[in-house]
């Protein structure tokens, strides 16, 4: 009887973890992207990798980037994997900002001297 007990507990958990999980990312998609943008180093501050080799590069082969957390409920509104256009009409996307006191590697805005 407690055993029975037990095991009844344990599956009504489980298939309650399973349907709040299903809840959140699938049904109200309740989590980001980070999506990588092109970037002017002369007007704002990017981040920076070193893409000389092909290899260690990702796909968009971007050197010089911004990123942005993207809620997974607008993506869908993007009309390209950057979604450079939805983040720049909306406040669809949160900016990450490049901080080379967590270790990142940052470049710009270039300011002119004359």
């Amino acid at each position: 009887m407690f055993t029975k007990s037990i095991l009844i507990v344990f599956a009504v958990t489980f298939l309650g973890a399973i349907g709040l999980s299903f809840y959140k990312y699938f049904y109200t998609k309740n989590y980001d992207y980070l999506v990588e943008a092109p970037c002017d180093p002369i007007a704002e501050k990017c981040f920076v990798r070193d893409c000389s080799d092909p290899e260690s590069c990702p796909p968009n082969q971007l050197s010089v980037y911004k990123q942005y957390y993207v809620k997974a409920y607008n993506f869908p509104g993007c009309q390209d994997n950057s979604c450079i256009t939805t983040c720049a009409i909306s406040d669809a996307c949160e900016s990450v900002a490049c901080d080379e006191a967590v270790g990142d590697v940052c470049t710009g805005p270039i300011s002119g001297s004359d």
